[in-house]
């Protein structure tokens, strides 16, 4: 009897990463507020009343994605860090690594930015906290690079490490994996563009499109 229970609740536990795929399917085609658990439901093929295994509600279904995402985006900051002694190619590694997580996971980081602010109570506090931990480990090592001589004197380490963010967190609103580029060319523009933006260095260019029938 032991073992049957034993297996059921393993048997739950496994399907956990088919339900957060199937939110992030649902939550970013249907908008958070649009989408329901019978949705995601659904898409697992599972009863509605099923879903309560794992999570307790709607939002604690969002929440999870919300902190799943992060951990793998922290994940990449200490490798990032564990790759180089000097600041300033440790904020390479980042960068280059956090924009092409980006770029291949833009359902899931669409669903942090733009949804997260559904989450209530603790759950947006913690959220914000990420998002305050994330700024601060950009301008950490801006300053750091700074003080090393790598970064121009005349740049504002909070200004840039906005720049830098923003132009990161609108990835997700433009990018088509059937575009020009593949994600590591872009990932790479990226990050030449925005370390230019604080070194002087020339960044590397990408390859001119060809150009459309409309601009011949």
């Amino acid at each position: 009897m032991a073992t049957k229970r034993k297996s059921a609740v393993s048997d739950r536990r496994n399907r956990e990463p088919e339900l957060i795929a199937a939110a992030i399917t649902v939550f970013y085609e249907k908008g958070y507020a649009a989408a329901s658990l019978q949705d995601v439901a659904d898409i697992v093929g599972v009863l509605k009343g099923s879903l309560y295994h794992y999570i307790s509600s709607k939002e604690d279904l969002l929440a999870r994605i919300c902190v799943e995402s992060h951990a793998q985006a922290a994940g990449i900051m200490e490798e990032a860090l564990a790759s180089a002694d000097d600041p300033l190619d440790q904020l390479r590694a980042y960068l280059q690594r956090i924009a092409l997580w980006y770029l291949t996971n833009i359902e899931r980081v669409s669903i942090y930015f733009n949804e997260g602010r559904w989450l209530t109570g603790e759950r947006l506090s913690e959220v914000r906290a990420q998002g305050r931990e994330f700024h601060a480990f950009i301008r950490t090592l801006i300053d750091k690079a700074r003080t090393g001589d790598r970064v121009r004197e005349d740049v504002d380490p909070r200004v840039a490490t906005q720049l830098i963010i923003g132009s990161l967190n609108s990835v997700s609103t433009w990018y088509r994996p059937d575009g020009l580029y593949s994600p590591e060319e872009i990932a790479t523009a990226f990050t030449d563009m925005s370390l230019a933006s604080i070194s002087g260095d020339v960044p590397a260019v990408l390859p001119r499109a060809a150009p459309s029938p409309q601009e011949e």
